[in-house]
């Protein structure tokens, strides 16, 4: 069924008032016509001049009935036409001063017409679109300062302790103090980063990147306290990986992201695996872990700052919500796509990015356990 236009309807409702016009002006000539006219007035004993006088005023009659029958239709249409614009508007106008008021709930119905259904349809996704961002501001808001508080009550726990003589400074007290100090020092860098990012100030440094070779550095360096957890990794990839034109560092952290993400997710006893491989112009790096599944509505969400699907965990082994919001920053600005799978009781994290054009690494992707 083809859909008409709202410039389409107005244009045949224009045509037809014209027919229209012109039935009642063709109906009438034909009631009235000058023959008819000049036949009875002569029978009726009228002079020429008599039966012209007369056509001239049946004449007239015909244009002021066709007249008036032109400016009821047209009124009649035109009143149509403007309720039926205007309601949409004055919708949009009452919704924006809701929205400008605050109740960024405010939603129009989306009319019929295709392109005031756009309009709408454009208006409820920016409401919404602001209704989210509130909303994850102020659950920043309300993250950060439960991410401050845990750490800053510690160390105002300790160092009232100490000030005021009861505890003495003990090697544990002075670990568990600088613990919480980097805690901070970590959340405040992850949050410069995030800003940073975010205002573009951050420049990329291009080059070719080994991603497999950055890969296995970061497994290296995470593999002490990996085994110390019981967890075994495995790097699988095929015999060449192509190489990446992107910024070393900006990539060596989003795999080491997603390593400590997948080591802070997986039970003791479990395995990481780490899948590379080439899909045209792009590589792809999946990392998947096993343990508890992410509900499938909460997918998406991972990426966001602060997120974290069970929020009963400690910041020891649920993580500040930072990482994965910086992974996607990073992933993005190399022009790549990121995505998350879970089912099974395994759940996958990976990134896609350009590789660079014209190169390509000789250094399979081995094993490692």
């Amino acid at each position: 069924m083809i859909e008409l236009t709202l410039r389409a309807r107005l244009i045949g409702l224009f045509v037809l008032v014209s027919l229209l016009v012109a039935a009642v002006i063709v109906f009438a000539v034909q009631q009235f016509s000058a023959e008819q006219v000049m036949h009875l007035l002569m029978d009726g004993d009228r002079s020429a001049d008599e039966a012209q006088a007369m056509f001239d005023m049946y004449v007239g009659r015909v244009v002021i009935i066709a007249a008036a029958a032109a400016i009821v239709i047209g009124s009649v249409a035109a009143w149509w036409l403007v309720r039926r614009l205007l309601r949409p508007l004055d919708q949009l106008t009452r919704a924006s001063s809701a929205i400008a008021m605050g109740d960024l709930t405010a939603r129009v119905v989306e009319p019929p017409d295709p392109e005031l259904r756009r309009l709408a349809g454009s208006f409820n996704r920016m409401a919404a679109s602001l209704e989210r961002g509130e909303h994850l501001r102020r659950a920043l808001v309300e993250d950060v300062a439960h991410e401050l508080r845990t750490p800053l009550t510690i160390l105002r726990g300790y160092t009232e302790a100490l000030a005021d003589g009861v505890a003495d400074p003990s090697p544990d007290m002075l670990r568990t103090v600088h613990e919480e100090i980097e805690r901070l020092a970590r959340l405040v860098e992850e949050l410069d980063q995030l800003a940073r990012r975010e205002a573009g100030e951050r420049v990329l440094h291009l080059t070719a990147v080994d991603v497999a070779a950055v890969v296995r550095r970061t497994l290296d360096l995470a593999m002490p306290e990996l085994r110390e957890g019981g967890i075994e990794v495995v790097l699988e990839g095929e015999d060449t990986i192509p190489l990446l034109r992107a910024d070393a560092d900006a990539i060596g952290q989003v795999v080491t992201n997603l390593v400590q993400n997948a080591e802070r997710y997986t039970d003791p006893g479990g395995t990481i695996t780490v899948r590379l491989g080439g899909d045209g112009d792009r590589i792809r790096c999946a990392i998947e872990n096993t343990g508890a599944e992410i509900p499938a509505d909460q997918l998406e969400l991972i990426w966001e700052r602060f997120h974290r699907v069970d929020r009963s965990r400690a910041r020891s082994t649920g993580g500040s919500g930072i990482g994965l919001a910086i992974v996607r920053q990073i992933v993005e600005a190399h022009g790549g796509t990121v995505g998350a799978s879970s089912a099974d009781g395994r759940t996958a994290v990976w990134f896609s990015l350009p590789r660079a054009r014209g190169q390509e690494s000789t250094q399979p992707a081995a094993s490692s356990g």
